[in-house]
């Protein structure tokens, strides 16, 4: 039996300042991904390990101790410092089909540096799902990352 649904799109951006260099910023969020990914956005559990390749072609991965993983994105481009560009899947059990086309840029500000994140999804997009990403972004970069940055 075939189920028929319309593919919506949706495109969002928000700026995390961050009392830290774009140069620092850069290194946390590449190199110490694991230190602020936040507990609650570990799909695998609490104890997992967060790891992230900043290459063309790289993965934002999360794995378990028992061998379980789970590949969140894939790097499509990177300017090393500047910005990285992400493609990432979510399944129909997490509300998918659904693409995400995630930007995370930096750059240094008067106060400081900037994260900007910029997001589109395509396929099972609906309104409570956009906002729960984007939510879930926010928080993620903005309680996790610039916390982390900021202690």
């Amino acid at each position: 039996m075939s189920n028929f649904t319309d593919a919506r799109i949706i495109k969002y951006q928000f700026e995390v300042l961050i009392e830290r260099s774009a140069a620092d910023i850069w290194t946390l969020m590449i190199d110490e991904i694991d230190a602020w990914w936040m507990n609650d956005f570990r799909a695998l559990g609490e104890g997992s390990k967060v790891t992230l390749n900043a290459s063309t072609g790289g993965q934002l991965i999360e794995s378990a101790a028992d061998g379980s993983s789970l590949e969140w994105y894939r790097v499509q481009m990177v300017s090393p410092g500047k910005s990285l560009y992400l493609v990432g899947y979510m399944a129909p059990d997490w509300g998918g089909p659904t693409t995400s086309m995630l930007k995370l840029a930096v750059e240094d500000r008067d106060n400081g540096g900037v994260l900007i994140v910029s997001d589109a999804l395509s396929g099972n997009v609906t309104e409570a799902s956009a906002s729960s990403a984007e939510g879930g972004w926010k928080t993620l970069f903005g309680d996790g990352l610039k916390g982390f940055a900021e202690k």
